[in-house]
């Protein structure tokens, strides 16, 4: 099972300027890592041109250090949440 956790980035979460622009990631428990892996991302805001773009893929690569570090700290505290119900988020996620 899979589940999708929204944010928007922040100043230096990326190696580009996507600030403001919301992530969408798609994420899923692993049984050989014990650890989180991000399955997919995409990216809502401007294109390379400058217009409003949906669903724009986006990679863990792509972002800078810190922000791939504060991402993996969310996704395991949103699973964490998730597991043991003590989280705030919504049940059609």
């Amino acid at each position: 099972m899979t589940y999708i956790y929204k944010k928007s980035f922040g100043k230096y979460d990326s190696s580009t300027n996507f600030e403001g622009n919301l992530l969408t990631v798609e994420y899923v428990h692993s049984s050989v890592s014990e650890d989180i892996k991000v399955v997919q991302m995409w990216r809502d805001g401007l294109d390379d041109f400058g217009k409003p773009g949906k669903g724009m893929r986006h990679e863990f690569a792509w972002m800078s250090e810190t922000g791939k570090k504060e991402l993996m700290d969310e996704l395991r505290a949103d699973m964490t949440d998730r597991m043991c119900k003590t989280g705030k988020y919504l049940r059609n996620n």
